[in-house]
C-alpha cells in the first residue's frame, strides 16, 4: 500500500505555486459571486441565487502540470428545498438539511485515498454585522445529526440516517458578509457559544477562530491493525515541517482538521489543504461510514433525477464523482434509491486533487 507517498506528495504539492494560484483564483470566484449576488439586493429568501452564482462560477476550473491536476466541478440542483424530517425535544420537525455541499477527494493511482465532505447552511448579515441563528431546529440539526430521513419533495432519500460527527465539522456555516465575504464555522462550534441567544456579531464570531496550533487533532484515524504504519507516516509529515512548535499550522494536511476560518482565502486554503469537514473515506484506518453512505445515495438519487428529467449536467457531473473508484472493493454507486425526484435546492462543489501515478 503506497499511502506513504500518496501522503509525501500531497505534501509536496500544496507548497508549489500552481497550487497557490488555484487557491487565489478559487477564492476570487467565490468572492466575485458573492459580491455579484450583493450587488442585485438579494435578500436571504433568495439566498439561493447568491449560492448558484457561486456553483457556477466555480464549474470547470482546473489546473495542471506533469506531477498532478486539481479539478473543481460543481452543479445546482434546483426544485423544492433538500428538507428532512426529525426530532427536536420531542416534537417532529421539517427543516432545510444545507445549501451548499463542498466535497474533496485525493486520488493517486486512479483510486481515491482520501476523501471529505461538509455540509454547509449559508446566512447573511445585516447592516449591522450581525446574522439572525433564531432557526435552532436548523443549527441543532446541523450541529448535533439526529436521526433524520428525507421527505416527499425532497432530494435527500427517503430512508433513515443515523450520521456520526466525530469531526464536529460534518455540519457548517457559512455567515455572509458584505461585499463580498464569509465567515467560515462548524455548526457544533456555533452552537455551543450561542446557546440561547438568536444573534451573533461581527466582533463576537472572531472568538470562535482558532488558533494555529488547534487545527490540529489526529493526523489518522487508526486502529492497532496499522499503527505501525502511523507512526511510520508521522515520522514522514515531520520531515516536511520547517518548524515545530507542538503540532504547527503547517502540519494539517489532508490528515487535519480544522472547524472555523475567517474569510474566504482562510477557507479555501484549509479546504483544498483537506482540514474542511469529515473525512468519510480512508484508504486505511477508520472513517465516518454512514456519512460515506448518505453521500453516495445523495448522488444516486442525483443521477435518477437527471436520468428522469434528462438532464446530462446531473449525470456527467455523477459519473466524474464516481470515475475513480474507492479502494478494497468499497461500492460507490448505489441502485434503487427513494427519493422524490421533483426535489433540489441545494448545490454541490466536488475539487479533486490527483496526484498522478506512480509504483504501487
Amino acid at each position: 500500500m503506497p499511502i506513504d507517498k500518496v501522503v509525501e506528495k500531497y505534501l509536496q504539492i500544496i507548497n508549489t505555486e500552481h497550487f497557490a494560484k488555484y487557491e487565489k483564483d478559487f477564492a476570487f470566484k467565490v468572492q466575485i459571486g458573492l459580491k455579484e449576488g450583493y450587488s442585485l439586493g438579494l435578500n436571504e429568501i433568495n439566498m439561493v441565487s447568491i449560492i448558484e452564482r457561486i456553483v457556477n462560477n466555480l464549474n470547470g476550473l482546473s489546473i495542471s502540470d506533469k506531477r498532478f491536476k486539481i479539478s473543481t466541478k460543481s452543479i445546482f440542483i434546483h426544485g423544492n428545498e433538500s428538507k428532512v424530517e426529525f426530532e427536536y425535544y420531542g416534537d417532529k420537525l421539517q427543516r432545510e438539511l444545507g445549501d451548499l455541499i463542498f466535497i474533496l477527494s485525493v486520488i493517486y493511482n486512479r483510486k481515491k485515498y482520501f476523501e471529505k465532505f461538509t455540509i454547509s447552511q449559508f446566512k447573511k448579515a445585516n447592516d449591522k454585522l450581525r446574522w439572525d441563528l433564531g432557526n435552532k431546529q436548523q443549527l441543532y440539526l446541523l450541529s448535533r445529526f439526529p436521526t433524520f430521513q428525507g421527505i416527499s419533495g425532497s432530494i435527500v432519500p427517503m430512508r433513515e440516517f443515523n450520521l456520526p460527527n466525530y469531526s464536529g465539522c460534518l455540519g457548517s456555516y457559512n455567515l455572509l458578509y458584505k461585499p463580498g465575504d464569509f465567515i467560515f464555522v462548524s455548526a457544533a462550534q456555533l452552537e455551543s457559544f450561542i446557546r440561547n441567544r438568536r444573534f451573533i456579531d461581527i466582533v463576537n464570531i472572531y472568538k470562535l477562530l482558532e488558533t494555529p496550533i488547534s487545527y490540529f487533532t489526529c493526523p489518522i484515524p487508526f486502529d492497532l491493525h496499522n499503527i505501525e504504519e502511523f507512526f511510520y507516516i508521522y515520522k514522514k509529515l515531520f520531515r516536511h515541517c520547517t518548524t515545530i512548535q507542538f503540532f504547527p499550522s503547517y502540519f494539517i494536511g489532508i490528515l487535519g482538521s480544522s472547524r472555523s476560518a475567517s474569510n474566504i482565502y482562510d477557507f479555501v486554503d484549509k479546504y483544498l489543504r483537506g482540514c474542511i469537514g469529515e473525512l468519510t473515506y480512508s484508504d486505511i484506518g477508520i472513517y465516518n461510514t454512514p456519512a460515506f453512505d448518505f453521500l453516495c445515495e445523495l448522488f444516486a438519487a442525483i443521477m435518477r433525477k437527471g436520468q428522469k428529467e434528462k438532464k446530462a449536467e446531473f449525470m456527467n457531473f455523477v459519473n466524474e464523482f464516481f470515475e475513480h473508484p474507492y479502494g478494497g472493493n468499497k461500492e460507490g454507486m448505489r441502485q434503487g434509491i427513494e427519493f422524490d425526484y421533483e426535489g433540489g435546492g441545494i448545490g454541490i462543489i466536488y475539487t479533486s486533487i490527483n496526484l498522478g501515478e506512480g509504483e504501487e
